[in-house]
């Protein structure tokens, strides 16, 4: 995929479309509600301000005359008293002395300023900031009284009742806003689920289709479609679209794909059996040879306890030496039985080194008589891989196997030539690396790529089917691992195999 590309959803698509008109349409309506609201407050507030200024300037003129201030003081308290939302009342005089008040205590002396005559006829509107009571902005009014000739009465109106109200209203539309945005983004789930339903699950089932663990059950998931509600009520209203077309023939194919690969799979397994045998082929003098030397030894004593029936010593020793036979005979047949067996891939934790032993022994006939000297490349700890044994064996004997036909043929023109196996294992940090190197033959360099071809083969003093290094490749390819061919300095081969030393494969 694209580095420079970002994967985009439709059901983002949808959302991001329709968070932006909603966003768009929401805060420009919001904007004119609001300075509509904030205008309407402005003209509300004045209103009851200057309506409750002169009824307190008009009840203020006698006796202002009469000089009855304790009767101000009463109209003051019992209008503070009827409504909440005046902070405070002042009267002022024509001198410009305070003659009543709603304080408790001290007056700030900027409502005093604020209310003075100052030659002013009209009323005046004017903000402070209440911070002893933390009410917020209180609007001043100021009123004077008979056109400034008795004095000038203040009035401050709390504006924190109005904007409530505004408040109020714009968390209401908010709310209506976030409401919509939010059945918008449901309705972006639910057509963005119609639309591209299909479309996800085809690209999940192409996405984690898997050659190794592919069975019914892929088969099962992609018709499961018949289940879904949409696939019922499109069923029932007879309604296809291309979109059911392509899931259709997407539906096909899988199929076709699943039957081939069971019969590559079964093709394959029948070529590393096949494989299998053929080396069993190979090995089948060497296996004669340590059967028939034990069964020899058994034949042996079986006569010397015949002669002398009597010496009862002497006959322990035999049967000692008999069991002993019967135990190796029992070993090679068990071993040639469990390699020649055809098994499933099982991956567990191994020991490598053990299955390079039962390699050997398996091969010891053959080394022995190609007069073939085997190296042990690595320290004596053991090494763990995660592998199937019984295939990972197989692997190794063909590598062996070829090994020593490579050091045969050149010994067919090199007659002093002293036959050398290198078996070498490097531990990483994640994987385990084994290789084989010999001293054989070789192969020009312009044909070393071509070694893990199916049907390649240059042997000479063996026929060789040409997929024994294929089928290696294979079967390391299987354990998530590599395998890499190389000219050693004795233009030699050497095999490099690499197998991760965790494996989360089942087989």
């Amino acid at each position: 995929m694209n580095q420079n590309k970002i994967d985009l959803p439709i059901f983002w698509k949808f959302t991001i479309a329709i968070v932006f008109v909603v966003t768009i349409f929401g805060s420009s309506n919001y904007y004119f509600i609001n300075t509509a609201l904030q205008n309407l407050s402005n003209t509300e507030i004045n209103r009851h301000g200057i309506s409750i200024a002169k009824s307190i300037s008009e009840r203020s003129i006698d006796p202002i005359l009469f000089d009855d201030i304790s009767y101000l003081d009463k109209m003051i308290s019992e209008y503070k008293k009827i409504d909440p939302g005046i902070s405070y009342i002042i009267i002022i005089d024509k001198s410009d002395e305070l003659i009543a008040h709603s304080f408790d205590n001290t007056i700030p002396f900027e409502v005093i300023d604020l209310n003075r005559i100052d030659g002013a006829k009209d009323v005046a509107i004017s903000r402070i900031i209440d911070d002893k009571q933390e009410l917020g902005v209180i609007r001043n009014f100021r009123m004077p009284i008979l056109k400034g000739n008795l004095g000038t009465i203040g009035i401050g109106i709390y504006e924190q009742n109005f904007t409530n109200s505004i408040k109020s209203i714009n968390k209401f539309f908010l709310s209506m806003v976030g409401l919509f945005l939010l059945l918008g983004i449901i309705g972006a789930l639910l057509f963005s689920f119609i639309i591209t339903f299909p479309i996800k699950r085809i690209s999940l089932i192409s996405e984690n289709l898997n050659f190794n663990s592919m069975d019914n059950s892929t088969t099962e998931l992609i018709s499961r479609n018949e289940f879904l509600l949409l696939g019922k009520l499109k069923e029932k209203f007879k309604i296809r679209d291309e979109i059911d077309v392509l899931n259709n023939r997407f539906n096909q194919m899988v199929i076709r794909l699943q039957k081939t690969y069971q019969e590559l799979q079964f093709t394959q397994e029948s070529l590393i059996q096949s494989e299998k045998m053929s080396s069993m082929g190979t090995l089948s003098a060497g296996v004669a040879h340590e059967i028939n030397n034990p069964i020899s030894g058994i034949k042996n004593c079986i006569r010397r306890i015949e002669k002398s029936p009597d010496n009862v010593k002497q006959n322990i020793l035999y049967l000692e030496l008999m069991a002993d036979a019967v135990d190796k005979i029992e070993t090679v047949v068990a071993g040639l039985l469990k390699f020649s067996r055809k098994n499933e891939f099982v991956f567990e934790k191994i020991c490598l080194n053990e299955i390079i032993e039962n390699v050997l022994s398996l091969a010891a006939y053959e080394l022995e008589t190609s007069q073939i000297a085997v190296k042990k490349g690595y320290n004596s700890r053991n090494y763990y891989i995660y592998c199937s044994s019984n295939h990972m064996e197989q692997v190794l004997l063909n590598l062996l196997l070829n090994a020593i036909d490579a050091i045969n043929e050149k010994k067919l023109f090199k007659t002093n030539c002293f036959g050398e196996i290198i078996f070498k294992i490097t531990e990483f940090q994640n994987e385990i690396v084994f290789s084989i190197s010999d001293n054989g033959i070789g192969i020009s360099p312009d044909k070393l790529t071509s070694i893990f071809d199916p049907f390649f083969t240059e042997k000479k003093i063996r026929n060789g089917t040409g997929l024994g290094l294929t089928v290696c490749y294979s079967i390391v390819e299987q354990h998530g691992g590599n395998i890499t061919a190389s000219i050693n300095s004795n233009l030699g081969l050497t095999i490099n195999v690499r197998i991760p030393k965790k494996s989360d494969r089942n087989g």
